[in-house]
């Protein structure tokens, strides 16, 4: 998150982290956006929720095809930028593909490291979606991320929250150590969601503007 199947072998960053074998990037991208994937993670609901404004600039981190991408660029309008954020390079590929297929302008891929999501720009909000999971050291991470967001930014995480499946074991957290991790970051948790079915849904926010 978010990001798959025993099959692959890999390591997931909701697009990709690494791969252990060769893998088929178009069935990736079908299992990424399978219905099932969808239904479970209620996409539109979630942006919908996200109350995302028109003119924003938002950053999908661990973007994987796409799914969110589109969306977030449909919200923020052409005033607006969503910037598609993944290690994978043939993910992203796709998702310029679909975009402009879609006549969606304001998506930009971005290429990233696996210690930096390397945004371009200050953004108004980050969303983290089935990835976390998956980066290593997530609390340095977090911690980095903060040079990248705009003043009273927020940050949107959405993770397993229940049966977490076995692969994911040794990269399993919890809200409470998630809190931590943000609070160390200047940030604290401004708003929880319990709508989504196997999995957390939290948004922080500066301390100064957090209710």
């Amino acid at each position: 998150m978010p990001r798959t199947f025993a099959w692959f072998c890999l390591l997931l960053w909701s697009g990709t982290l690494v791969s252990a074998q060769p893998r088929d990037p178009l069935e990736y991208v079908r299992i990424l956006e399978s219905a099932e994937r969808v239904r479970k993670l209620q996409v539109e609901k979630v942006i919908a929720t996200l109350q995302v404004e028109s003119g924003q600039f938002v950053a999908d981190l661990g973007a994987g095809s796409g799914l969110f991408s589109r969306l977030l660029a449909r919200e923020v309008g052409p005033q607006g930028q969503v910037y598609a954020i993944d290690i994978d390079s043939e993910l992203l590929n796709h998702i310029e593909d679909t975009a402009k297929s879609a006549g969606l302008t304001n998506i930009v891929t971005v290429l990233a490291s696996e210690f930096d999501p390397r945004i371009p720009e200050p953004v108004d909000l980050v969303l983290i979606c089935d990835t976390l999971h998956d980066i290593s050291n997530p609390d340095i991470y977090l911690r980095g991320l903060v040079r990248y967001l705009k003043p009273n930014a927020r940050v949107a995480i959405i993770d397993y929250g229940n049966n977490w499946p076995a692969r994911f074991e040794k990269n399993k957290y919890t809200v409470r150590q998630l809190d931590r991790w943000m609070s160390e970051s200047g940030f604290m948790r401004k708003k929880t969601y319990s709508f989504l079915e196997d999995n957390f849904f939290v948004v922080y926010q500066n301390h100064s503007e957090t209710e």
